[in-house]
């Protein structure tokens, strides 16, 4: 079953594999970090949270954790709504897998020389509107 289209007030989560940001994170101050991706990226994975359930999403985001290299445990996730994500020129689409009906990415919309720079700009900014949702209760951790 496909997801519906986006709708600006549903949840976008961005799975956190370090316990490090995790910890931080439960303190009440999500890291930029976990929206920095790579230099060369031109979004950042998210998942739409209103559309799946908890252990659905935790089950797609585990899956990612143990196809990185090394192997990553999955802790939670960094929300934020999808009027967050779209502001300041950034977009959000849909972008439904196989493995991830509920996949979706936030475009940052950046080029040029100060790329790394408005990068880090938009990560700090993601970061500061989203907050913590810890994996569920009672759900494996692998």
């Amino acid at each position: 079953m496909q997801a519906p289209p986006l709708d600006e007030n549903e949840d976008l989560g961005r799975s956190v594999f370090s316990r490090r940001r995790r910890d931080r994170a439960r303190k009440g101050k999500v890291d930029l970090d976990v929206f920095l991706e790579r230099e060369q990226a031109e979004s950042i994975s998210v998942d739409r949270m209103d559309h799946a359930t908890a252990d659905e999403l935790a089950e797609w985001s585990r899956e990612r954790g143990r196809s990185r290299k090394p192997p990553r445990q999955f802790h939670g996730w960094a929300v934020l709504k999808v009027l967050d994500a779209a502001a300041n020129g950034r977009a959000v689409r849909a972008t439904p897998t196989p493995q991830n009906r509920c996949h979706a990415d936030i475009f940052l919309n950046v080029t040029g020389e100060e790329r790394r720079r408005r990068q880090r700009d938009h990560a700090t900014e993601l970061a500061d509107k989203s907050r913590w949702v810890e994996v569920p209760a009672g759900s494996d951790p692998g």
